[in-house]
């Protein structure tokens, strides 16, 4: 290893759709347990996508890593400078992209939470790149939390999203997609990895917070015990976004999205994700008769869209 400094194990990684209590959870682990996460950074990926070669070998490789890992916006939130991560790098000898981003969880962990045993990733992205991630990582583990679409949609809708200053979304089409395909996802790497994921269902957490911990802490090898730590949010996100993460779990919030959602608002999600919401035991508001019947259509409707879509991309009226 060309790293002079001891880096920790493979860390977790916590995946989901946004608006499904991924704050609430992450802020939950830190104070119950001795365990570090970092803000949301997308770092991994950008390096991954983007690095052509697997190890760096000279110091025009270093400032190449550097540079693609300085340029995902959100990893300006670790507080950390080049300087910290490259003089640790020995360049006499090959270092392999998995410690060079080892190294960065290692320097993040330590300056945050140094009492921390196990350290965990946050990030939704991470669900598409399982299999190249896994190759780096072969004993990364996955938390996965779900909650109810419908809710996720409210939510998504009546929050805003810092970088375009719009609300996550507003159309529950969109939004039914978005939280089926994150599923998907999660389902994929559950079969694939068979026992490295735990899914949290958001509904279960907020009304026994106490018995999610200790069956996560079981499942990434750490023992529960209180801490004075919390989850580092950043400014930027505003003081709305996760006002209510430090608060009790508001357990009367759960079915809130069938009085804040109109009626033609969750037909349309169940329209698309009617499925995944009775695989994830959600009940539908409509007959399933409604929902497969209107979905007949919609599917049809939106097969047509796609494809019109693709014709005039691939005729150069449209770009992508």
């Amino acid at each position: 290893m060309a790293i002079n400094k001891s880096l920790i194990a493979d860390p977790f990684l916590l995946v989901y759709d946004s608006r499904s209590g991924s704050t609430f959870l992450s802020n939950l682990l830190v104070k119950s347990a001795p365990i570090a996460i970092a803000p949301e950074s997308d770092f991994i990926s950008t390096i991954i996508q983007n690095y052509r070669k697997k190890i760096i070998t000279d110091k025009q490789d270093l400032e190449n890593i550097l540079e693609i890992t300085f340029s995902d916006r959100k990893f300006s939130d670790w507080h950390l400078e080049r300087d910290e991560i490259s003089k640790y790098i020995q360049l006499d000898s090959p270092t392999s992209i998995r410690d060079f981003i080892l190294l960065i969880c290692t320097l993040y962990k330590e300056k945050n939470f140094p009492d921390s045993e196990v350290f965990g990733l946050k990030k939704s992205t991470y669900l598409k790149l399982h299999r190249t991630i896994n190759e780096f990582f072969p004993q990364f583990k996955f938390i996965s939390i779900v909650r109810d679409g419908r809710a996720v949609f409210n939510s998504k809708k009546n929050s805003i999203y810092s970088v375009t200053g719009k609300p996550f979304e507003t159309n529950p089409y969109s939004a039914a997609l978005e939280w089926s395909k994150i599923l998907k996802l999660i389902r994929e790497v559950d079969q694939n990895y068979p026992g490295r994921m735990a899914i949290v269902q958001y509904e279960q957490m907020i009304q026994e917070p106490e018995a999610t911990i200790n069956t996560l802490c079981q499942f990434i090898g750490v023992k529960s015990s209180e801490t004075n730590n919390q989850y580092s949010i950043p400014d930027r996100y505003g003081k709305d976004l996760h006002k209510n993460v430090n608060q009790e779990p508001l357990t009367s919030r759960i079915e809130a999205w069938q009085q804040d959602l109109s009626d033609r608002e969750i037909l349309a999600f169940e329209v698309v994700s009617h499925q995944d919401l009775l695989l994830e035991s959600y009940d539908l508001l409509h007959s399933r008769v409604v929902v497969t019947t209107v979905g007949f259509f919609w599917k049809i409707v939106h097969t047509i869209k796609v494809r019109l879509k693709r014709f005039l991309i691939w005729t150069g009226v449209r770009q992508y």
